[in-house]
């Protein structure tokens, strides 16, 4: 019998029409945990039940900002495992309560203080023997979309416009750095001239040189480029809370309803095109908008 992640990934590519541009939107919150952090979970929770590191009974722990978590507590209660949730208490009320829903604990720090939820997970994991799935550091993150993200985007986008035509770039906020890492070395490696740029939280534009902050991006700008290499992503750029937040209601009222960090994502490429006199972009709709009514 099938599973929940059997049902993970082949998400549609989606033309976002703005003028005579198009923003190719992979629409990851169609996955069944609602965003695309169950790529990463699904990876990781396979590798550790494929090498005995977790059976049913087995407590797992994470620090995230929210998708990562719901992702791991749906395959957790799927599976049999009890999992622990560390997260910055300023994240949306919406998560906190997916949280409860799938029975997952919740254990709150600081705003936006990434750093201390990272820290308590990996005490928490020593000393109780806990699995730690570190998605932080873990490289079954980037090999999740490399092996799936990547070739999903490639093959639908030559579906859609031929053989011979190939986007300008690949544009995307960065968490944990993942997504951007993975599907950019995929997509790279098939078209050499893409280009790849990075978007951060303007008021927390580590990447860029300055410093963390607190911000309304939920998913993105944790305080650390963590998985990102920088010295492979092209270009990175800023996007501000409250522009990210009215792009993603104006996608609403076009039949798209996504979250913050998408809204960033296809206002950045927008831009990104615009300056650059450019065509076509691809990025992640990386969750659903149901998540963010507190904090839009």
């Amino acid at each position: 019998m099938k599973r929940l992640s059997d049902y993970v990934g082949n998400t549609p590519l989606i033309p976002i029409k703005i003028e005579n541009k198009t923003i190719w939107g992979k629409a990851e919150l169609m996955n069944p945990g609602g965003s695309v952090k169950d790529r990463m979970a699904t990876f990781i929770l396979n590798d550790a039940e494929m090498r005995g590191l977790i059976e049913k009974g087995s407590t797992l722990i994470e620090a995230t900002s929210g998708n990562t978590g719901i992702s791991f507590a749906m395959l957790a209660a799927e599976r049999g495992y009890t999992m622990k949730i560390v997260m910055p208490s300023n994240m949306s009320e919406e998560r906190k309560k997916i949280f409860n829903f799938y029975g997952a604990q919740l254990i709150q720090v600081d705003p936006g203080d990434f750093d201390g939820a990272i820290e308590l997970r990996d005490n928490l994991a020593e000393s109780n023997g806990w699995f730690n799935c570190n998605q932080f550091h873990n490289p079954l993150n980037i090999q999740a979309h490399y092996i799936t993200t990547g070739p999903e985007i490639y093959n639908q986008y030559k579906e859609e416009n031929g053989e011979d035509k190939q986007p300008d770039v690949l544009i995307m906020g960065t968490g944990t750095g993942g997504t951007i890492m993975g599907t950019g070395k995929f997509l790279k490696d098939m078209w050499p001239n893409i280009k790849i740029v990075a978007v951060e939280p303007a008021e927390s534009p580590v990447m860029s040189g300055g410093e963390s902050g607190l911000h309304g991006i939920q998913g993105i700008g944790d305080g650390s480029k963590f998985l990102v290499d920088l010295d492979f992503v092209d270009e990175v750029v800023t996007i501000k809370t409250d522009d990210a937040r009215e792009y993603a209601k104006n996608l609403s009222k076009n039949g798209l309803f996504v979250g913050i960090s998408a809204g960033a994502n296809v206002k950045a490429a927008s831009q990104w095109l615009e300056k650059n006199n450019k065509q076509n972009a691809i990025t992640i709709l990386c969750d659903r908008g149901e998540r963010y009514f507190s904090c839009l």
